[in-house]
Formats: structure tokens, sequence, C-alpha cells
């Protein structure tokens, strides 16, 4: 004998199932890891001084770091400024 169950729900529950499911078995990517650099190679980088580029840091122009190493991506923004 043959049981056939038939299960109703919706198409945003079986979406949620469905996500679930894959986020279990996909492997997690790992977090890319940005460069950065410290307020003298940055200074070398920009010709500043090393006050000029602390100054900006201090001023949160240059984003960085809690132990003030400068992300790589804010001195690209700040030289094509």
């Amino acid at each position: 004998m043959e049981n056939n169950t038939v299960i109703v729900t919706t198409e945003e529950s079986l979406e949620k199932i469905i996500e679930r499911v894959l986020d279990r078995k996909m492997p997690k990517p790992e977090p890319e890891i940005e460069r950065t650099f410290s307020i003298n190679q940055v200074a070398k980088m920009l010709r500043r001084s090393h006050k000029k580029v602390s100054d900006l840091v201090t001023a949160g122009i240059l984003k960085a770091t809690s132990d003030r190493r400068i992300y790589e991506s804010s001195v690209r923004e700040y030289s094509q400024k």
C-alpha cells in the first residue's frame, strides 16, 4: 500500500526552506581581507607629511583600523579627489 501525503505550503515558505538547506550545504566564502598601510607608508604614497596623514585619519577622512592602519580603498578614494 502506497502512502501519498500532500503538503500545502506557500512559495515563500518553500524558498526559505530551500535557502536554509543550501546555507548548510554550500561552503561559505571567505571574507576578503582588505590591505592596510601604516601612516608612514601612506605619507610616502601621497607625498604628504606623517602629521598630515595622521590628521586625516583623526578627522575620519582616511578610514583606518582601530590600530590606525589605513585601508587601501580609503587611500584610493582620497587620492582621486
